[in-house]
């Protein structure tokens, strides 16, 4: 089984990565493939604080495990990025959609919900109190993050000034 974990990653951080790993252990997943939306449906309101190519890097920097991949087919393609209209193209027989429980309890809104669980049954796995959200605060008002996002990743964010305004 191979997992796919989506989102804005905006910034990923250690929930993100406990979540992962997490599933990886529990169902003895060969792989997780990371695919970071190029703007979920549901933020197009709200659309990620970085820029695409700043999401990829922070990724790159955070995903050390040697079972942990990148896909970049929604960055790629730009525009509003529907997680079924990735699974298709992955067309990988055994993909699993791995969802934080918050996370799953909005499923049934999602595009082709319905058809989505039949391509990729969910592997759900307990919310975490950390949020990107959380995250950007108190980046903002420059309050101690290490506890929360990978070191590299701060040190990014910071070299780069992302999250202040």
């Amino acid at each position: 089984m191979i997992g796919f974990f989506g989102g804005s990653f905006d910034p990923i951080h250690f929930g993100h990565l406990t979540l992962a790993i997490d599933m990886l252990e529990t169902y003895k997943l060969e792989k997780i493939l990371f695919c970071p939306a190029f703007c979920s449906p549901f933020k197009s309101e709200n659309p990620p604080k970085t820029s695409p190519e700043h999401r990829l890097t922070m990724l790159q920097l955070a995903l050390d495990h040697p079972q942990f991949e990148i896909l970049t087919l929604e960055l790629d393609r730009k525009g509003s990025s529907y997680t079924i209209d990735t699974i298709r193209e992955l067309q990988i027989k055994g993909l699993r959609l791995i969802l934080s429980e918050d996370v799953a309890e909005d499923l049934e809104q999602w595009k082709e919900a319905e058809e989505l669980i039949r391509l990729a049954p969910p592997l759900i796995g307990p919310r975490t109190f950390i949020s990107s959200t959380l995250i950007r605060d108190r980046l903002k008002k420059n309050l101690y993050c290490k506890h929360l996002i990978p070191a590299k990743v701060l040190e990014y964010i910071e070299k780069h000034q992302l999250y202040r305004a």
